[in-house]
């Protein structure tokens, strides 16, 4: 996927949001996000930090928001998983809508104007310009047949989400460990089956019985020493 670095980067920023602040499994491992206040807060951080490359301190608010807002993505990627097409819209409507996305050009730091996705009031708030981003470079994907490119991970215990830009749109896991969990996973169930016939023809063959039932016969008719 190239759509253009903004958009690319409000994308991976809205997998990324799921992948650090929503419970679930990730990569065979249970993963947790935090149970206390404090706990939540230093994870929404490094989140921030992480995605956005900010620093600094985040209020209660600012990180509540942040986990909030990874709570509402993540249905649109299990969504687009799916290929319901139209639940995905409905919900990046509703993203665009509650968090006031409102594109504009702007220009900053030296740079040509360029596309913004968010308003650039100071007081709009951190998790809604980071909603209102993640939300219009969602549209912007879906709204340009990039549906195929949103999924969650297939492997055994993961449910972590993912961004395909790969040319062929044939990415199926979130990353190269998953993918080699699944293979091994995969190959251990097919030789476990093929086991099965084997062991079950041996047990129902009419003539394993019959050989059974005799060599017990002539056992209790052997004479006892």
């Amino acid at each position: 996927m190239n759509f253009d670095s903004y958009t690319d980067l409000g994308v991976e920023a809205a997998a990324g949001l799921v992948n650090l602040l929503t419970p679930g499994f990730n990569r065979g491992r249970a993963q947790q996000v935090g149970q206390s206040r404090s706990d939540r807060q230093r994870r929404a951080e490094e989140a921030e930090t992480t995605i956005w490359g900010s620093s600094g301190r985040l209020s209660d608010s600012e990180s509540g928001g942040l986990y909030e807002l990874a709570e509402r993505l993540r249905p649109v990627f299990e969504a687009a998983a799916r290929g319901a097409q139209d639940d995905v819209a409905h919900l990046i409507n509703a993203l665009l809508r509650d968090y006031h996305a409102a594109p504009q050009l702007a220009r900053h730091d030296s740079e040509p104007w360029h596309l913004h996705f968010h308003s650039q009031e100071k007081e709009a708030g951190r998790a809604r310009a980071r909603g209102a981003t993640c939300a219009t470079a969602l549209a912007i994907v879906v709204g340009t047949g990039g549906l195929s490119r949103l999924g969650v991970c297939r492997a055994d215990r993961c449910n972590r989400v993912f961004v395909d830009t790969s040319r062929n749109a044939s990415k199926q896991f979130c990353s190269p460990s998953c993918m080699s969990r699944q293979k091994v996973a995969s190959f251990r169930a097919r030789r476990a089956t093929a086991s099965v016939p084997e062991t079950l023809s041996r047990v129902d063959d009419p003539r394993a019985s019959e050989l059974r039932i005799q060599g017990t016969t002539s056992a209790a008719a052997a004479p006892r020493p």
